[in-house]
Parts: C-alpha cells; sequence; structure tokens
C-alpha cells in the first residue's frame, strides 16, 4: 500500500536500503503525523494491529524511531538524516561481520583447492591490430584516460581523432605524458583535449583507462620488428601500470601551450 504523501520512488528507495513494506509505512506515518502509539500507528496505515508492535521494535532496533517509555508507550521518529546514518552504520557492521565469516571459511576452501585464477592477458600483434586495440578502449572510457607515448606519430593521431573528440563530448578527463621532443609532433587540435606533463626519461608508452584496462606497447619498428602489445583487465596488472603512470606524472613537468 503506497503513502500517498510521499512518491513511490521515496517508498522503492527506503525499501532498496533495507526497510520492509510496513517498515516504510510506519516510519513516513510517524514522520507525517509526529507521536503516535502503536493504536494510532495501525489506524493510519494497513499494518495489523497484531504486527504493528513487531515492525515499530524493529525500527527501534534499526535505528529509524525512538520509544517513549509509559501506558501506552509512544513512538517518534528520528531525523532521515540521522536514521540514513544510523542505517549506513548498520549495515557496513552487517557486512564486515559477513565479510569476516566468509573470507575465514570460503578463502580457505578456495586455498585448499588451488584454483588457479585465469589471466585475463592478450597479446596483440601488428600496428593495424594495436590500433584497433586502442580504439575500442578508447570508445568504452568513462571517466578517465591516461596515456603515456615517447614518440607521436601524426598519422596516428589522426587515425584516432574521432575517438578522442567523442571522449571530449562525454567529459572523459585525458592525461597525456609524453617528451620535449614529441611536443612537436602533437597537432594543435589536441592541446585543448587534454592535460599535459611532459618528461625527459619516458622509455615506454601506454594507456590505462578508468583503471580498470591497460594497453601496454612494448616495440616499435626499428630494425623490421613486429609492433607488439599487451591488452589486460587483470586487476593486479592494471593497478601496477596506473601506479607507475601516476608517478611518472606527480614527477613530471607540466606542459603550457604557447
Amino acid at each position: 500500500m503506497s503513502v500517498a504523501f510521499v512518491s513511490i520512488k521515496v517508498e522503492k528507495e527506503l525499501k532498496e536500503i533495507g526497510l520492509t513494506e510496513y517498515e516504510c509505512m510506519a516510519y513516513l506515518a510517524l514522520v507525517k503525523y509526529g507521536e503516535l502509539t502503536a493504536g494510532q500507528v495501525s489506524e493510519n496505515t494497513s499494518i495489523p494491529y497484531s504486527k504493528v508492535y513487531t515492525v515499530l521494535d524493529s525500527l527501534e532496533k534499526k535505528g529509524w524511531i525512538e520509544i517513549k517509555s509509559g501506558r501506552p508507550r509512544l513512538f517518534y521518529p528520528k531525523s532521515p538524516v540521522e536514521a540514513l546514518r544510523a542505517e549506513k552504520l548498520r549495515q557496513e557492521n552487517k557486512f564486515e561481520k559477513s565479510r569476516g565469516l566468509i573470507i575465514d571459511e570460503v578463502q580457505a576452501l578456495y586455498e585448499q583447492r588451488e584454483i588457479k585464477e585465469k589471466p585475463e592477458i592478450w597479446i596483440v600483434r601488428g600496428e593495424e591490430n594495436i590500433l584497433s586495440k586502442i580504439k575500442e578502449t578508447m570508445s568504452n572510457v568513462k571517466h578517465e584516460l591516461m596515456v603515456a607515448i615517447p614518440v607521436i606519430s601524426p598519422k596516428l593521431f589522426q587515425q584516432l581523432f574521432p575517438n578522442i573528440e567523442m571522449m571530449r563530448d562525454t567529459k572523459v578527463e585525458i592525461k597525456l605524458l609524453t617528451t620535449d621532443e614529441a611536443i612537436a609532433s602533437l597537432p594543435q587540435q589536441f592541446f585543448s583535449l587534454a592535460e599535459i606533463k611532459v618528461r625527459d626519461d619516458l622509455f615506454g608508452g601506454g594507456l590505462v583507462a578508468d583503471g580498470q584496462i591497460s594497453l601496454l606497447f612494448l616495440s616499435g619498428n626499428k630494425g623490421g620488428e613486429e609492433n607488439i602489445a599487451i591488452w589486460s583487465d587483470h586487476v593486479g596488472l592494471t593497478m601496477i601500470a596506473k601506479i607507475y603512470f601516476e608517478h611518472l606524472w606527480e614527477t613530471a613537468k607540466s606542459y603550457v601551450h604557447p
């Protein structure tokens, strides 16, 4: 039964964070009418009188209401801010208790069975395949793209420019780490799209997307060598790549386009 003085969306959210339908109705009734007896709560909602004390006692234990002793007992609501703070703390404590039990028993079982993690790491060979993987990775970026590249190819940039513009339209933060020498090869239109830093000792390149996917460039075309890259969404590898990029970024100098 919907409580007419609040939106259905609010009722749904109260249930999503852990209140039952009766608890939701009881709390909202107390918010509207103030102090009520259990009987009055039942009269102002569709909660059966036989269940209303159980509902109110549960709300009190969860931190949503308080009880004034006397005959009959009076029930009154805590403010939504205070009640939500108590609910958050209750759920965090519950999660930590469950987490401890699960880790203690299930992690031990996992290790005993010697379950091996399937690595999500792929070797990408050839310029066209690497370019395709770069475009795919860039098209899925939601928040942040970190790029480290010692040499900038204008031809490559032109092929990637539509993807870069798309990220600008979605307000993706782009960080480009490169060298002073490579800056001269950077097309003019890129300076307004990214934050740029430079450093002298940049020996490898790659990108990290949203801290979840990494693409590392291993070799160039020197001596006829085939271009090779490593793509991965493995948590450990991508975290290392992100941490290394952030270290290089923090120790690099900002570039201001003249």
